[in-house]
């Protein structure tokens, strides 16, 4: 049987200088190298949302991980913020009016800061969970991510529609 060892490879933020490109796009100077155009991705758990972050080049090939972005220089901190926040945006549902069920589609009509959206998920048991103890995350079929923080202060309609699901 072969044995498969696993590393992390953690970056010292004193090394890590983050800057945009002409492009606009996010790049990293790593101990005076340039590494060029990188992906920031969060790790668990979801209630530290700025440690743990993963840098990988755009072949998805791993740089390495910052534990803690608030320890990098003011610019790189303020980048990488922006960045995962451009890339975790998640709108925070205030109302579900409605969740309909079609071949195995849920159709969901809700409010996001007293907006309509409607959104479909699919493959419910998977798509719904909790993120914490009272943050619900919801993803819909095309990717996009919203959130019910404090759940248990939902609204009791909301909550009556949500709960079949909730596992």
């Amino acid at each position: 049987m072969e044995t498969i060892k696993l590393t992390l490879d953690f970056l010292n933020p004193d090394e890590c200088r983050f800057f945009r490109n002409n492009n606009g796009f996010l790049t990293l100077t790593l101990n005076n190298s340039e590494k060029g155009r990188v992906k920031l991705s969060r790790s668990y758990p979801f209630s530290k949302p700025e440690e743990y972050i993963c840098v990988s080049d755009m072949d998805d090939n791993e740089v390495g991980i910052l534990r803690d972005i608030s320890l990098l220089d003011e610019n790189s901190k303020s980048l990488c913020k922006a960045e995962l926040e451009t890339r975790y945006f998640c709108p925070t549902i205030t109302e579900i009016k409605s969740i309909k069920e079609k071949m195995g589609h849920f159709y969901f009509e809700t409010k996001i800061s007293d907006k309509e959206k409607n959104f479909t998920v699919k493959n419910i048991t998977r798509n719904i969970r909790f993120a914490g103890e009272d943050t619900l995350l919801i993803f819909d079929m095309d990717g996009n991510r919203y959130t019910m923080p404090e759940f248990s202060k939902t609204d009791a309609k909301s909550k009556r529609l949500l709960e079949p699901y909730l596992y």
